[in-house]
């Protein structure tokens, strides 16, 4: 038995939250966790909406029922299942996302990749490969790609703001834990956001950054 693998055309969902014009000086990429949709998660950056701001939430481009075969549906990143071939498929839909909205076409915008749990090591990934400008990366409750490390010479993730949001009672991982993942990820200089909390996305923690 053979294994093979075919390059094939996927239509990708996302949603965006404001005008992207002139008046635009902060352009945000919001990725979900694990099992969630992106049209429900970008409701949960609508307090921070202004004139100046463009929210853009791209959807996993994998699928799959809650519970059982039916019911409600959620989407996620990647699995252990062909995991290279899905962490590349996503960053050339992410990079392709870019460049569709023509981001580039406003240098004086500030750009911000914010991961949530399972979103957290997928934007990482993307930022640390990308050949896009990205000012800003925001780990939100969630890991960063393991494989990052140690990031390359002309990593992204060198030059980025680069930003490290949990809370003290989050479901997935303790304190001692957290202080661990804090220690393997010096490399990226984090600017920590600790919240008092779970595990969910805050919006006052992410006001101090408009």
């Amino acid at each position: 038995m053979k294994e093979y693998h075919l390059l094939v055309n996927k239509t990708a969902r996302y949603y965006t939250l404001g005008q992207l014009n002139e008046h635009t000086r902060h352009i945000w990429f919001v990725l979900h966790g694990f099992g969630q949709k992106a049209e429900r998660f970008l409701k949960c950056f609508e307090p921070l909406l202004n004139e100046h701001t463009f929210f853009i939430a791209p959807e996993a481009l994998n699928h799959f029922y809650l519970n059982g075969s039916g019911g409600d549906v959620g989407a996620t990143w990647m699995t252990k299942e062909d995991r290279d071939n899905e962490i590349k498929d996503y960053i050339n839909y992410l990079n392709d996302l870019y460049e569709q909205i023509e981001a580039e076409q406003f240098p004086d915008a500030t750009i911000t990749a914010l991961g949530f749990s399972q979103g957290a090591s997928t934007v990482t990934r993307w930022v640390n490969a990308t050949p896009h400008r990205i000012n800003r990366v925001v780990v939100y409750a969630g890991e960063v790609g393991a494989e990052v490390f140690p990031l390359h010479e002309a990593s992204p993730l060198r030059s980025s703001q680069n930003y490290f949001a949990y809370g003290t009672r989050d479901e997935y991982f303790s304190l001692s834990t957290i202080e661990k993942m804090k220690g393997a990820y010096a490399e990226m200089n984090f600017t920590e956001l600790k919240f008092e909390g779970g595990h969910s996305i805050k919006t006052e923690v992410l006001q101090k950054l408009f």
